[in-house]
């Protein structure tokens, strides 16, 4: 009887109820579990009044940061008779719960009430920027549906925007910039606000000198001015001449350097401030490498990591040699956390030691997309990490669709001998049925990966041998076409990437080349040569409104191939689709041959344009134009046949790329051709 009521007593009581109602269903879920960690320790068996009334505060802040500024909130809880009990709170607590009180269930009841917006911003003393580029600070970008839940006025977000434009302001050069509140209008009953906001500006500082004062006396660094005079005394300006100083120190084995940068101001005759800066140094003692050590690698050979370390022990100590070791082994993709510290802090020689946390190894994800061709497609793909200890990685891929099935077989090792080139080997295998034949192809390649970070370049080169066969052929061509082929090829892979967002840009430009060639002595069946260029820009055009343009350029030629030889028909070009010409399905808009017949083009042409205009944050609308130019023979090049698509469309915005639902319409479409094409489809187009 004792030892069960012992253990009775060691048995923990359950936790008390605590509900969230007002919300909807998803949000009262989450409010629930979001109280139970902040309140921690308060929420125990039973809660007492501070618990609650610290519970009721952070729903009535989080609903004020969402614009609800005067929400309504209770209390309820069953009385000591039984009954139940009312307390109503507000943030100010000016009726607070009776104490002392213990409840084992408790429910938050909110009523919304009504939700503030900014519906007017002005500026008073604002001249460095346009007010319509300032007041998206305040509510966002000036989009065609302007929704109240992206104007949401509280003071908290009327405070913030205000710090950012004053930091913007700072950027700019204007170093004195001040940005206030002035006159705040609440229309209580609609919800309506207008804010005045005060800015007072002072005067743009310019950087005219930078000097140098050396706490050691040595001689003061050399060649850091070039291109920092003239520029506006900003934060990004002192990091980067500050980031400029200490570099000049580390290459010298100074790493304990410590630079202050103080302004020193004079009114010019222009309006400005010319701005001289005293760069106060002092340098540190010379420090060499001791020891390099690696701790927490238990599957990851210590020979893989040593290789990606450019220095070694006796060397002078460059913290930037060692800060690119660490970027070298985080890329290796087998850490959760990379670490550096140096041991002793303050002696020298140092040892540098790398703190690591491996990471997963092994994943399984499975994949799911739509487009108008292939329609539904599901898949699951199956990675391994850190095989053998060496950091390389497997992964294997199955995709199933409507129209097709492949395989994908990829063994990866990064950082080939130390180097910052990867190198990866696949095999593969793809069945799908293509507009006008059947299209088989298995083989394996092998690739490597040169990043070319001083031009801002990625570079691909490999080998690649495949078997190809396509049957079913309802190509004009189909008499002559290769049915099965053996092909070896070389292939060259060249990217420039530029835009904000690869997912969803808006602004900057692409540039990629993509350079295949097959030839006898490389065990190919067949020779060519195909090259594809392609670039996109983008840029913003005012008022929640984009441009964006592509233009690409695919080329087949057969350079030393026998005379009238047939290529494989999956070597030539079959446009049309959802990421080509949108009034035709993917292959429609290839030429067409006897009685209306598809035959693959030698050469082509690309160009799309496009403006989007965004309705919401998620939604925009798209205006197109596609033109595509095609030839059958090199002797029509750059084309024979012209086609042309005008088109609308709508986009939802999503954490993988924008869901596109577009229409296109033909302006000359062939006999046979469709008059327009319905494309639905996940991700930019070009």
């Amino acid at each position: 009887m004792l030892a069960g009521l012992l253990l009775a007593g060691l048995t923990p009581l359950p936790a008390a109820e605590l509900h969230v109602k007002g919300l909807n269903w998803f949000k009262n879920r989450k409010a629930e579990q979001q109280l139970k960690l902040l309140l921690g320790a308060q929420h125990s068996a039973t809660l007492d009044a501070a618990a609650l009334e610290d519970a009721a505060l952070v729903l009535i802040g989080s609903l004020n940061d969402e614009g609800y500024l005067e929400p309504g909130l209770t209390v309820e809880f069953a009385g000591p008779d039984g009954g139940p009990v009312t307390y109503p709170l507000d943030a100010q607590l000016d009726h607070p719960l009776p104490r002392p009180l213990a409840v084992a269930k408790a429910t938050l009841r909110i009523v919304h009430g009504q939700r503030f917006a900014l519906r007017e911003v002005t500026f008073a003393g604002l001249r460095a920027m346009e007010e319509k580029e300032a007041r998206t600070f305040f509510v966002g970008e000036n989009l065609l549906i302007p929704l109240v839940s992206e104007r949401i006025y509280s003071p908290g977000r009327l405070q913030s925007a205000m710090g950012n434009l004053e930091e913007a302001l700072r950027q700019l050069g204007y170093a004195e910039a001040a940005v206030t509140p002035g006159t705040v209008a609440i229309d209580h009953a609609k919800g309506d606000v207008r804010a005045q906001i005060l800015v007072q500006e002072g005067r743009r500082w310019l950087v005219g000198a930078l000097q140098f004062s050396l706490t050691d006396g040595s001689a003061a660094p050399e060649g850091l001015m070039a291109g920092r005079t003239g520029q506006p005394w900003t934060s990004l300006w002192r990091q980067d001449a500050t980031t400029a100083i200490r570099r000049w120190y580390y290459t010298r084995g100074h790493p304990d350097v410590q630079v202050k940068l103080t302004p020193q101001t004079a009114e010019a005759a222009d309006g400005t401030k010319a701005v001289t800066v005293l760069a106060t140094i002092t340098p540190g003692p010379e420090v060499h490498v001791g020891a390099v050590r690696f701790q927490g690698n238990k599957y990851t050979r210590e020979a893989t990591l040593r290789r990606l370390v450019r220095s070694h022990p006796g060397d002078l100590l460059d913290p930037v040699l060692f800060d690119s070791s660490q970027a070298r082994i985080s890329q290796l993709g087998v850490f959760r956390h990379v670490e550096l510290r140096y041991e002793p802090a303050d002696a020298t020689p140092r040892d540098v030691v790398y703190d690591l946390t491996e990471g997963r190894r092994q994943e399984v994800n499975l994949l799911a997309g739509y487009g108008s061709y292939e329609q539904f497609r599901g898949g699951v793909e199956w990675r391994h990490y850190n095989l053998f200890g060496r950091a390389h990685t497997s992964s294997l891929k199955l995709v199933e669709s409507m129209k097709g099935s492949s395989g994908d077989y990829v063994y990866t090792v990064p950082s080939l001998f130390g180097s910052t080139v990867d190198g990866s080997a696949r095999l593969f295998g793809l069945r799908r049925a293509e507009f006008s034949f059947e299209r088989e192809e298995y083989g394996a390649s092998l690739s490597l990966l040169f990043p070319l970070r001083q031009l801002g370049l990625s570079l691909t080169s490999g080998y690649t041998f495949k078997h190809v066969r396509n049957s079913d052929s309802a190509l004009a061509t189909s008499a002559t076409d290769p049915v099965e082929s053996n092909i070896a090829s070389v292939n060259l892979g060249l990217v420039r990437e530029r835009r904000d967002n690869p997912l969803r840009p808006r602004k900057g430009y692409n540039v990629h080349l993509q350079l295949e060639a097959a030839g006898r002595e490389l065990g190919s069946e067949v020779v060519y040569q195909q090259l594809v260029v392609g670039a996109s820009y983008h840029t913003g055009w005012g008022n929640g409104r984009w441009f964006h343009a592509g233009l690409s350029q695919g080329v087949v030629t057969t350079l030393g191939a026998p005379k009238d030889s047939a290529l494989p028909v999956s070597v030539l070009f079959f446009p049309g689709g959802d990421g080509s010409i949108r009034g035709y399905q993917k292959g429609e808009a290839a030429p067409r041959g006897a009685a209306g017949l598809f035959t693959g083009a030698k050469a082509y042409t690309q160009f799309n344009l496009e403006v989007e205009q965004a309705l919401t944050s998620k939604w925009s609308v798209v205006m197109f134009t596609d033109a595509l130019g095609t030839a059958v023979r090199l002797a029509d090049w750059p084309w024979s046949e012209k086609l042309y698509s005008v088109g609308l469309g709508v986009r939802y915005q999503t954490v993988i790329g924008p869901v596109r639902v577009e229409y296109g319409h033909n302006l000359n479409p062939r006999p046979f051709d469709p008059a327009g094409t319905l494309q639905v489809s996940i991700g930019f187009p070009f």
